[in-house]
């Protein structure tokens, strides 16, 4: 009896140890975090767009990577928190989708790389020692969104050669003091060559930007652009409808703008940028240093013009300016 029963027991081991030898070693998939200051439901073609461009690398969510996402609603305060709550969930990087999620991130950690679109030049804000190489943890697409402004004037003021005082929506202690002062000096110097005023618009509430729109005909204003700041990113289909509302030529940075209603953007596209920044991932994932990859610049940009718009509001574009859109929303 007691020979047949180890004979049994020999049987059974001998089946079940190469099935545990065959046993197969868990494979971890990375984490990319998502960090957005706005909400789920804004802009959401830009995770598309990150989505696609991963897609192109041979990246397959799911199998080679997931996504952590994480939404500020609106609410600046709740990056640091929001960053620290991605990291404490072990991603291998982070996608900071504007310049408030690229500092909190930065500012939460010095170890997880950080990848952006970056508003703002990334060395006068300390978090890169050259553009070249970085040598920090940030690194992604600087899409030198305010150097753009004196280009965009100068658009304004060929499609509508009367315009006299432009009212600037932004926000003056964003990014901070002395960078909005800095870049307000840039646009007045162009302003002054283009024979335009410019007014200060510093909102940052849904309710400032319908005030100052309301105010417009008072201050004698006829024109409206933006420095790109979260406020007004916030609401860019408020002020996108009452610029048209108002009778307002504007131009924007972004396409979105004038899908909601506003006269012309111009800046790089964005969903491009989010496709770029994609391919940084694999580097990242592969162990390359974030200091050690260059932040690069926007592989293009576009000029939109919502046609409708300005027949709504009695402009009459040029041909030549309509010639030189990328995009003619008739």
């Amino acid at each position: 009896m007691r020979r047949r029963r180890f004979i049994a027991f020999i049987g059974i081991a001998g089946v079940a140890l190469p099935v545990a030898g065959r046993a197969q070693v868990t494979h971890t998939i990375p984490k990319i975090g998502w960090l957005k200051i706005q909400g789920r439901l804004h802009t959401p073609s830009q995770l598309q767009a990150f989505r696609e461009g991963m897609k192109a690398l041979g990246l397959i969510e799911g199998r080679d990577f997931v996504l952590e996402q994480r939404y500020a609603d609106g609410d600046q305060k709740q990056l640091p928190s929001l960053a620290a709550d991605l990291i404490n969930s072990g991603v291998a990087v982070i996608v900071a989708t504007s310049q408030p999620s690229i500092a909190a991130a930065w500012r939460v950690t010095k170890r997880i790389p950080v990848i952006g679109r970056m508003v703002d030049d990334p060395v006068a804000d300390g978090m890169a020692q050259s553009l070249a190489r970085p040598g920090g943890n940030v690194t992604g697409v600087y899409t030198m969104t305010e150097e753009m402004n004196p280009k965009r004037l100068e658009l304004l003021k060929e499609a509508v050669p009367s315009v006299r005082r432009v009212g600037v929506f932004m926000r003056q202690d964003f990014p901070s003091a002395n960078i909005a002062r800095r870049d307000w000096k840039v646009a007045e110097a162009a302003a002054h060559r283009f024979a335009v005023e410019l007014v200060a618009l510093n909102v940052t509430t849904a309710a400032e930007i319908t005030s100052a729109f309301e105010e417009t005909s008072k201050r004698n204003i006829d024109g409206i652009m933006t420095f790109r700041n979260p406020t007004v990113v916030t609401y860019l289909d408020l002020i996108g409808t009452l610029s048209r509302k108002h009778r307002l030529p504007a131009i924007f940075d972004a396409r979105e703008y004038v899908e909601a209603g506003g006269l012309m953007s111009y800046g790089p596209n964005i969903d491009k940028t989010y496709r770029q920044l994609a391919s940084f991932v694999p580097k990242l994932l592969h162990a390359t240093p974030p200091g050690e990859l260059p932040i690069e610049e926007p592989t293009s940009f576009e000029l939109v013009i919502n046609k409708r718009t300005a027949d709504d509001i009695g402009v009459s574009l040029p041909p030549s300016l309509l010639a030189q859109a990328e995009k003619v929303i008739e």
